[in-house]
């Protein structure tokens, strides 16, 4: 087997990228929480990555701004983290999910939070957002999950919602 190569996800990476999220979500997978919190806000390009071997797709993850409470602090949501289900188990995920927060530690990030599995993300430093104060609605608390990336920084507290983005210049989206 060829080794893994983890690239920017380029435009022309959509497709293939799609079609992977509803093999593995499902063509259903709009209609979750998270992508309600994701909704007219593209992920960032420079925390958006895919997996590739032999030059094919074979895993993606994206991360989005959004606000927190009602202050609206921003924080990042992390996912979709896909792979390609025939190479599950391989460390292609969590290759993915560490590139990814390395990026975003990189670019001013505090805080990231996520929809997910707990057995998948709690070995990999994620605790439950709950205990910092934040939820997702519709969520059951055990599948909200947040990583502080700045450890010193406490999270801000609330329920996560869409970041709506300033129509002004000058804003770099990192987290303050």
């Amino acid at each position: 087997m060829c080794p893994l190569q983890i690239s920017p996800l380029e435009f022309a990476d959509r497709p293939a990228v799609e079609a992977l999220l509803d093999l593995v979500f499902g063509r259903d997978r709009r209609d979750r929480s998270s992508y309600h919190l994701r909704a007219g806000n593209p992920p960032r390009p420079e925390l958006s990555f895919a997996a590739r071997m032999d030059g094919r797709l074979v895993g993606s993850v994206q991360q989005t701004p959004v606000a927190v409470g009602d202050k609206g602090s921003r924080a990042l949501l992390l996912g979709p983290l896909a792979v390609e289900p025939a190479l599950r188990g391989q460390g292609i995920g969590r290759a993915l999910l560490r590139h990814s927060l390395d990026a975003a530690r990189a670019a001013g990030w505090l805080h990231v939070f996520l929809v997910g599995e707990r057995d998948y993300y709690a070995p990999l430093g994620f605790g439950p957002a709950a205990a910092a104060g934040v939820r997702v609605a519709g969520e059951p608390a055990d599948r909200v999950h947040h990583m502080a990336l700045a450890p010193d920084i406490p999270p801000p507290c609330g329920e996560l919602g869409p970041w709506l983005q300033p129509r002004s210049g000058g804003d770099t989206g990192a987290a303050r």
